[in-house]
């Protein structure tokens, strides 16, 4: 069975800050930015493949600020 992470864990394993996993869980499902995550009361937990799969995603999606330079455009 696959070991789940904390969110401590999950962030320390990207590198990233944890409010970035916070801002991840919080998206829409659906929304590219969402992560798949399980919830125990409180707490979040994800697996590793989860967090390779979002960072792929994530990393495939243009930035914020050029997805509102091409809708001004329109």
């Amino acid at each position: 069975m696959p070991k789940l992470m904390t969110v401590d864990e999950a962030a320390k394993y990207l590198g990233i800050p944890v409010h970035h996993i916070y801002q991840a869980v919080r998206a829409k499902p659906g929304n590219p930015f969402h992560l798949r995550h399980v919830r125990l009361g409180k707490r979040f937990y994800f697996r590793a493949e989860w967090l390779d799969e979002w960072t792929e995603r994530v990393a495939s999606e243009p930035p914020a600020s050029v997805l509102r330079l091409e809708r001004r455009a329109e």
